[in-house]
């Protein structure tokens, strides 16, 4: 149950889907909707993350920022079925 705790949405934490990512050096610059991965929502804030590189974390994926920055894509992820 800790590991699907560690993935729960706290305080500073939210769900975004990416909507831009572009390399720079070793890390990616993403662009993230706060929009809680609805796919039919085009409105939310954007905020711009540098994360190192990861090939997860693709234009479209949702992923969970925590407040620290770490950024997890979750779109293909289920605690019920890990890959």
């Amino acid at each position: 149950m800790s590991a699907c705790s560690a993935l729960q949405k706290g305080e500073g934490t939210y769900k975004g889907q990416i909507i831009f990512s572009q390399m720079e050096g070793k890390n990616l610059k993403l662009t993230v909707r706060k929009n809680d991965c609805s796919g039919n929502q085009q409105k939310g804030e954007e905020v711009v993350i540098v994360h190192k590189y990861d090939s997860t974390l693709v234009v479209g994926a949702c992923v969970l920022v925590s407040d620290n920055g770490n950024t997890k894509d979750i779109s293909t992820f289920s605690p019920r079925n890990p890959l």
